[in-house]
């Protein structure tokens, strides 16, 4: 009996050892779900498929043939639609065969091969006193598409509804945006709306207006749509021609990432977002440099302003965590072909550690529905003769997020702090 007393400090000796290193071997303390009790980050099924944006096998180009946009077609004069829109089609020649142009009732005409094209829209062949169909081109352009063979459509048109001819047009133009979202609903197909301008001419070859705008229309499966916006917006820009893109219908799964070298802790390695050795001897703040790709999503989320209010992270456990500097990388060639690079590089500060480690939850909240650089565009657009604003697209803009055609909510990303290592 009076061994077994003696023999009981020593066992709870060893226990408390056991335990004090088992203590001290966790990374992850807290036990957060999303991390091993060594840190390993356990990623989610659905999380771990990453959106990478594709080259289509295959582009149907159409273009929108109506009196509306005469003034970019003019027979004989040389304007900023026909110079970008003959150089997307020349650097996009090896999947483009020819061009589709769209006729008075919405639907497609005859194939025309890239250099008649050329030469019937520098003739002046496409000025025309059509009215314009959006709803029925849009359908039209749908029904003649397959995204599953990787192809993807682009339609280039002023986007101005004109149902002239049509009962009670008035009406018609209030259910606009119902038609819009009920055609592209159906389908669900991503879809990308990029803006630009050019010059506009009157009959005599006059500049009416410098800065006309109109628009480049891209229908697909997301991936490959993606591809597409940034190829045609970084021409545009290049050119000095482009306004903005809009987008809808696709899901990004959630952001991509990587880290640079943090400060008072270290990566645990690259394969995991965890991060061991915040001494709070050294200071009371962990710096994480935290590098967000961007070059998926639209544009503007590239205006720090705007990315600032996209960002949202939150510490897990009761500390605090606060975003430092935050830089913009963004680059739209790469290697000297149409590859397009952009970084948000962001410094979170983790501090006053509640626990020995910590978890921050981070995402990005898109600027879906922005249309800050197309509104100069769409604000006081009353008139589809107007031809310093986009008569009707307003409501065709508000279209491609009803019906369900919107894009999914990013899923987090989580990060895992400790002062174990």
């Amino acid at each position: 009996m009076k061994k077994s007393i003696l023999l009981l400090p020593c066992v709870l000796v060893v226990v408390f050892i056991l335990f004090a290193f088992s203590n001290c071997s966790s990374i992850n303390t807290v036990q957060d779900p999303h991390f091993t009790n060594d840190g390993t980050f356990i990623p989610d099924t659905e999380d771990s498929i990453s959106f990478v944006s594709t080259v289509p096998n295959g582009i149907k180009f159409y273009v929108e043939v109506s009196g509306s946009m005469n003034g970019f077609f003019r027979a004989n004069h040389p304007t900023s639609f026909k110079a970008d829109v003959w150089e997307i089609l020349s650097y996009y020649s090896p999947i483009i065969k020819e061009v589709i142009p769209l006729t008075n009732d919405g639907v497609p005409g005859d194939l025309i091969p890239l250099d008649k094209f050329r030469n019937m829209m520098n003739t002046g062949a496409f000025v025309s006193s059509a009215s314009t169909k959006v709803p029925t081109m849009i359908q039209s352009i749908i029904d003649d598409l397959n995204p599953n063979n990787g192809e993807v459509a682009v339609l280039v048109s002023d986007m101005k509804y004109s149902p002239v001819g049509d009962y009670a047009p008035d009406v018609l133009l209030t259910q606009y945006s119902s038609d819009i979202s009920r055609i592209l609903g159906e389908k669900q197909y991503a879809v990308c709306l990029i803006g630009a301008t050019s010059d506009y001419l009157d009959k005599s070859g006059s500049v009416m207006f410098d800065k006309s705008p109109y628009y480049f229309f891209v229908i697909g499966n997301g991936p490959q749509v993606a591809d597409i916006r940034n190829g045609i917006s970084t021409l545009l820009e290049n050119n000095h021609h482009f306004i903005d893109n809009i987008e809808s219908g696709f899901n990004y799964g959630a952001p991509s990432y990587s880290f640079g070298i943090p400060d008072n802790c270290y990566q645990m390695d690259q394969d995991n977002p965890t991060f061991c050795g915040f001494d709070l001897s050294v200071s009371d703040t962990c710096t994480v440099k935290l590098k967000i790709n961007l070059e998926n999503y639209r544009w503007i989320l590239t205006d720090k302003e705007i990315f600032s209010k996209a960002l949202k992270v939150k510490a897990l456990y009761g500390s605090n965590v606060a975003i430092g500097n935050v830089e913009i990388e963004e680059k739209n060639i790469t290697d000297k072909t149409l590859k397009r690079t952009a970084t948000a590089v962001v410094d979170l500060k983790v501090y006053d550690l509640a626990l020995d480690s910590e978890v921050i939850e981070w995402t990005l909240e898109l600027p879906d529905t922005d249309v800050t650089l197309f509104s100069p565009y769409l604000i006081e657009a009353t008139s589809e003769s107007d031809v310093t604003k986009s008569y009707s697209v307003e409501n065709f803009i508000k279209g491609i997020f009803y019906g369900g055609l919107i894009n999914k909510t990013l899923k987090p990303n989580y990060i895992l702090i400790s002062q174990n290592s």
